[in-house]
């Protein structure tokens, strides 16, 4: 039950494209820079289909789903998302406090997140790491379109509650639970989750567009040939803002293989991670099955500890021998002996050492895998 709903992001190399509905092409669009001098105007139609599924009042009460909320069904799937969420709250100020706490400097040096392995986990990214300009989230998962309400039924409702429940309580997503999640005619990828919970976490979507990752690894909103893009790419960018504010931020979300085959074949995305400044990149690792830990995830290990200032993971993250002690100050958190029985053969008993000899701050909330959780956040020297 974790997770915090402040998510903030901004566009990496992106900053002028127009910002474009990918849900009515009639509703009026905004295309403001993170600036104070241009004011971010929120997409009512996106927003409103994304508090719908929410369990969320909409906003314009002259539309067909505010029709929808008047019904039973609605009403119910109301309830029982507000429930979840409020799981989720009471834990919330136990992860704010460490974000404040714990990675404070972070947060202030840092403008990109990196999140290999992340899937739709908005919450946690945002609610670690509020203030970043931009986000990068990397999974299995296919990208999807904003949502689509069309037929909504008991069903429907309960994937969405289904969807977010899992975050909320267990802070991660189940990639097998996210395939059938997937296959119905509202959830077809990971934007719907990540639009439902930015709505829950109070943020305002100012656009949804395919992106593309060009040979130079630079983000950018048009083919090759300059034509627009015309279907799913992969790679979605979510432009938002936090209600109240008025600065626009970022989300990427890049649906492909991280393996050292998957990379070798995907050039765009090797040159976009080579250029991310290190002094300014921070990189989340969490729930990631100890991939980094096997041989064919080595090529993206070694980048993040390259191209990283800082980095924030649990056990299932990269190895403690990769970080040196002449490059790397760590602090740990929580509780480590060993991994759950799924990942057994993945003992780290240098980890466990460092626990058992060293002195780990406690912490309050649960993350990860285990129900004994654990932190490390490595700094770079």
């Amino acid at each position: 039950m974790i997770l915090v709903g402040v998510l903030c992001i901004s566009s990496c190399g992106s900053n002028k494209e127009k910002a474009a509905s990918a849900s009515d092409n009639t509703e009026k669009q905004a295309a403001p820079e993170a600036s104070d001098s241009v004011k971010v105007v929120a997409n009512e139609a996106l927003n409103d289909a994304a508090r719908f599924v929410a369990g969320l009042p909409v906003v314009n009460k002259n539309n067909k789903l505010y029709a929808l909320t008047q019904t039973k069904e609605w009403k119910n799937h109301a309830r029982n998302m507000d429930q979840i969420w409020n799981s989720y709250q009471q834990s919330a100020p136990k992860v704010l406090s460490f974000a404040q706490h714990e990675l404070s400097d972070i947060n202030q040096k840092c403008q990109t997140l990196f999140y290999p392995f992340g899937g739709p986990d908005f919450l946690f990214s945002n609610a670690f790491f509020p203030d970043m300009d931009t986000y990068f989230l990397i999974g299995l998962e296919r990208t999807g379109q904003a949502i689509q309400v069309k037929h909504p039924s008991a069903k429907t409702y309960k994937l969405y509650q289904d969807a977010v429940s899992d975050v909320l309580s267990l802070s991660f997503f189940r990639t097998k639970d996210m395939n059938v999640e997937q296959e119905n005619d509202t959830i077809d990828g990971v934007v719907p989750i990540i639009s439902m919970l930015m709505a829950r976490a109070d943020k305002q979507i100012i656009s949804i567009k395919d992106m593309r990752i060009d040979d130079n690894g630079r983000i950018v909103d048009a083919e090759a040939d300059g034509t627009p893009i015309s279907s799913p790419t992969g790679l979605v960018e979510i432009r938002f803002f936090r209600t109240g504010t008025n600065k626009a931020q970022t989300l990427y979300y890049y649906a492909t293989d991280l393996s050292n085959d998957g990379l070798a074949k995907n050039k765009p995305l090797v040159a976009y991670i080579n250029s991310l400044s290190q002094a300014t990149t921070a990189s989340f690792i969490k729930s990631a099955s100890y991939l980094m830990h096997e041989g064919m995830f080595s090529t993206i290990r070694d980048m993040i500890l390259k191209q990283s200032s800082a980095i924030m993971q649990d056990d299932s993250g990269i190895p403690l021998m990769y970080y040196k002690k002449e490059n790397w100050d760590t602090m740990l958190y929580g509780t480590f002996y060993k991994p759950i029985s799924t990942y057994v053969e993945y003992a780290q008993p240098a980890l466990r050492d460092a626990y058992q000899l060293g002195s780990p701050k406690p912490l309050a909330f649960r993350i990860g895998f285990a129900r004994q959780s654990n932190l490390q956040i490595m700094r770079k020297k």
